[in-house]
């Protein structure tokens, strides 16, 4: 019996990739909105401050929700799945009445954790900041809930609903922020977020209850099922997620340290970084892992080194591009997504310079973004715990030790050295737990594809010797002819990675046609 694509690896991680490619559009042209209306101005400033920890919680509930319940789910499933229907509910409820606490505790507490970002500020940016806390806090709950719904769609490999609820998200965001920013000015942006989240949590429910109805009259209350989702398992997760995301609010700490604008630089040159993220590694990550960890569970250890070092393979051969793009081209990235409105010629140099920075990490983030997953699928999640927690001590130390002289490309650069951390001791971990034969596999692929990378950006220097002076158009010409420069250049070796590709493009086409 054949699989249906959407439920392979490949097919699923295409129709994530898609639908990431359309949420991630909207979700970048949010972001241009952002730049036209506020720029590097005060007030977006004092609104990355204000709600950098509300959306931070937000993302650690939603990592939380699919690392702690994908396992569990299959594992009860696997043998009463009227137990794992109970699982589901609970765990549901658990989490939604979580996130309403933590919501309130964080509303009481507003003012003295705003005090510690803007200990030098006016009353009135205290004030718009704990407003825009306050307000973005009221998603909390709702987003707990998506979290558990969205990771039972993924279970059951119905991976386009979630993928379609951001779009939900989005949408909601950009029609409020284009309709109402002149009228209400920075609020419009975590009231967009608090509408498009409901809307949101509604759409997935309705999607969720095609597989599963809870039952929460019958097991409200049933101790023992709450018992086992808070277990100690759920903790050390919990403790990885929030120490993995705290970056954004490290960095916050420091307003008052960079440059006029620096906080706005380091988000919108993080947005341009994190997009080809976004939408090949975490869509594909989110579809290896119930893969990985049937494969783990059933002992197959030649499918577990075939799957690991594909991944890795793949990973590296589109993400080495990137690196080289967005540190040599990323100016013009920048011009096209975000010099328009308030975000003037200053912005961009700004914003440019804090990318470079973060560039040199690309390749090893977007690949530990696929190791993550592996220590959940493989309960190893202490030794990730142990992981995180160096990678952030790493991160803070850095902060410290480079924002007094290279300002918010210091915060930037720091964050590369810890994101680069986090790689190189996965990868070493993972080869010895998985028994990896072929240890040097990363290394050897990692150097083909810079040594690549480098044959063209010397032709691309060559040739532009010849064109003349450099524009926005000749600089657009450039990246695409850098492309095709490596893609030619892979072909002509015959490397894996274009088989591999070629593969699940035709396996797309044979289930176009069946279809």
């Amino acid at each position: 019996m054949k699989q249906k694509f959407a439920s392979t690896i490949a097919g699923a991680s295409i129709i994530i990739s898609l639908l990431g490619l359309v949420s991630r559009s909207l979700g970048f042209l949010r972001e241009m909105m952002f730049a036209a209306y506020f720029g590097l101005g005060p007030e977006f400033d004092l609104y990355l401050v204000g709600g950098v920890l509300p959306v931070t919680i937000n993302f650690i509930i939603l990592y939380i929700g699919q690392n702690y319940f994908v396992p569990g789910f299959q594992k009860i499933n696997t043998s009463d799945p009227d137990a794992a229907q109970k699982y589901f509910s609970q765990t549901f409820l658990f989490f939604v009445l979580s996130g309403l606490f933590i919501a309130l505790l964080l509303f009481f507490m507003s003012d003295m954790i705003m005090s510690l970002y803007l200990l030098t500020n006016s009353i009135d940016e205290k004030t718009t900041a704990i407003e825009v806390f306050r307000i973005f806090l009221i998603t909390i709950p709702f987003s707990a809930g998506i979290s558990i719904l969205s990771a039972l769609l993924q279970i059951k490999y119905e991976f386009k609903f979630p993928a379609i609820s951001i779009l939900v998200l989005n949408i909601s965001i950009l029609i409020l922020v284009f309709l109402f920013t002149n009228k209400i000015g920075i609020y419009i942006i975590p009231i967009g977020y608090v509408i498009g989240t409901i809307l949101q949590l509604v759409y997935l429910l309705i999607k969720t209850r095609t597989f599963f109805k809870p039952k929460i009259k019958d097991h409200l209350f049933n101790y023992s099922h709450i018992k086992s989702i808070a277990g100690s398992s759920l903790l050390v997760i919990v403790l990885i997620e929030a120490i993995s995301q705290l970056y954004s609010i490290s960095d916050r700490y420091f307003y008052g340290s960079v440059s006029a604008g620096g906080i706005a630089s380091l988000s919108f040159a993080y947005t341009i970084f994190f997009l080809p993220i976004s939408i090949f590694s975490i869509s594909f990550a989110t579809a290896l892992f119930p893969r990985i960890t049937q494969s783990i569970n059933n002992q197959a250890t030649n499918d577990i080194e075939k799957i690991y070092n594909e991944s890795i393979s793949v990973n590296i051969f589109l993400f080495m591009p990137l690196t080289f793009i967005l540190f040599y081209f990323g100016d013009a990235l920048i011009r096209i997504a975000f010099e328009r409105g308030k975000f003037l010629e200053h912005s961009t140099l700004i914003t440019y310079g804090v990318l470079m920075c973060y560039s040199f990490s690309l390749v090893f983030y977007s690949a530990y973004a696929l190791l993550n997953k592996i220590f959940y699928s493989l309960h190893l999640v202490k030794i990730l715990l142990s992981i995180t927690i160096f990678g952030i001590l790493l991160k803070i130390v850095l902060n410290f030790l480079l924002v007094t002289e290279y300002h918010q490309y210091g915060l930037a650069l720091s964050t590369s050295i810890s994101y680069s951390f986090f790689f190189i001791a996965s990868y070493f971990t993972l080869n010895s737990k998985l028994k990896i034969v072929d240890k040097t596999f990363f290394i050897r692929e990692f150097f083909l594809h810079l040594l690549n990378c480098c044959i063209c950006l010397l032709v691309l220097d060559i040739t532009s010797e010849l064109i003349g002076a450099s524009s926005l158009i000749s600089d657009i010409l450039s990246i695409i002819g850098f492309l095709a420069i490596y893609l030619m250049n892979l072909l002509f070796l015959k490397h894996r990675t274009v088989f591999i590709l070629y593969q699940t493009l035709q396996r797309l086409k044979f289930n176009q046609s069946v279809a």
